[in-house]
């Protein structure tokens, strides 16, 4: 009896395996742009694609659906969700808000070794852009933003802001597929280290500001290089 109970144990946590390696990939596909938005995918083709049963891509596409990133149509497949106007601009604010409280927090403690490590940033995202590689340039930028959002320590409003990082990417993978944009967002970055180097808080909040809304207002179609 006991065996019989392991052994379904064992299958139970396998299929688990399975569905959140399902889950993981197609969300990554999702927010690095792979898989593009307003599109409409098969499970069966999905399935085919990633060499993964379709029990657990259902799975993994229903746990999708649950975090607002596609729906599940009956017998049509899965849409990718297009971004939400109205959803964009409270992730947006939510971002603002947070991104700028742990900017003046970290705004005493910013050191050399900090700035070099920004700058350095900036360079790899100068590198991702030219070669339109716009996995990492996501990544380097929130890596950026990191940098300094580390600094202060504040483990309930992180927690918070992490759980609004695969919602930033959901948006700006819309976004940064646009090079003006890139070249923009990198200047504003060059923009938010020279800010923080002479310890002006007025204006890195002010930069911070501009540049997180310049990026819902690209979102809109009506962003314009000033």
């Amino acid at each position: 009896m006991w065996y019989g109970v392991m052994a379904d144990t064992r299958v139970t946590k396998k299929a688990n395996s399975i569905a959140e390696k399902a889950y993981k990939l197609l969300k990554d596909m999702i927010l690095c742009g792979e898989i593009c938005q307003g599109e409409i995918l098969s499970i069966l083709a999905l399935s085919e694609k990633l060499g993964i049963g379709r029990t657990p891509m259902t799975t993994a596409c229903h746990r999708l659906e649950y975090d607002g990133f596609v729906r599940v149509i009956p017998k049509q497949g899965v849409w990718v969700s297009s971004p939400s106007l109205n959803g964009a601009l409270e992730i947006y604010e939510c971002r603002a808000t947070i991104e700028i409280f742990f900017a003046r927090k970290a705004m005493p403690v910013i050191d050399k070794s900090d700035l070099r490590a920004l700058a350095a940033s900036i360079e790899r995202q100068e590198t991702y852009g030219v070669k339109n590689d716009y996995a990492n340039y996501m990544k380097e930028d929130a890596f950026f933003h990191g940098c300094f959002m580390q600094k202060y320590k504040n483990n309930t409003m992180l927690e918070m802001y992490k759980s609004l990082t695969n919602k930033i990417r959901f948006y700006g993978v819309q976004n940064i597929s646009n090079d003006k944009r890139i070249k923009s967002a990198i200047q504003e970055h060059r923009r938010i280290v020279d800010f923080f180097s002479e310890k002006d808080e007025t204006g890195l909040v002010r930069a911070l500001e501009q540049h997180i809304m310049h990026g819902y207002l690209q979102l809109m179609g009506i962003y314009t290089i000033l």
